[in-house]
């Protein structure tokens, strides 16, 4: 008697929280978007985190070069890099130019077509396509080199750089 009675109290609180949730046996959590601007420029950010994610996309999709299973771990880690930054690259930082490139719709169009080739290269990863990957690198070479003849076609802008 005394498991039974445990099972209807256990059955009967999962009904009650069935019956306060807003679709019967789903939880998504709220958003919550914080105005937030990052302490660093978009150029900051595109060198230290979008140039070295993209070049090493861009060599791994090399069609004469067998990727190992590190490799494609690497291909993985790096589109998370590229997804990552979509936020950091549509919201502005302490750059000269960086409320001006946000405020272009052509910008914010570049960025997301970054996004959308670093998702598939992430689905490539995840999937040990090699087809794939050179369809997401050559879309983010596309993306890359449309958005630096827009918006930076001299490098380094503010002299940001990187050795590696």
């Amino acid at each position: 008697m005394k498991g039974s009675a445990q099972l209807l109290l256990v059955v009967l609180a999962f009904g009650i929280l069935q019956a306060c949730s807003d679709q019967p046996g789903t939880y998504t959590p709220a958003r919550v978007n914080i105005p937030f601007t990052p302490d660093i420029s978009i150029n900051e950010v595109m060198v230290a985190q979008i140039d070295h994610a993209a070049h090493f996309i861009w060599d791994a999709a090399d069609p004469d070069r067998e990727l190992s299973m590190s490799e494609w771990q690497e291909v993985e880690h790096h589109s998370i890099q590229l997804i990552s930054s979509r936020a950091a690259m549509t919201m502005g930082g302490t750059g000269v130019n960086d409320a001006m490139w946000i405020a272009q719709v052509s910008w914010r169009d570049y960025v997301n077509q970054m996004n959308d080739a670093a998702v598939l290269a992430l689905t490539s990863a995840r999937l040990n396509d090699k087809i794939a990957l050179t369809v997401a690198s050559d879309d983010l070479i596309e993306s890359c080199e449309g958005c630096h003849q827009q918006y930076k076609p001299s490098i380094p802008t503010e002299g940001y750089t990187h050795n590696h």
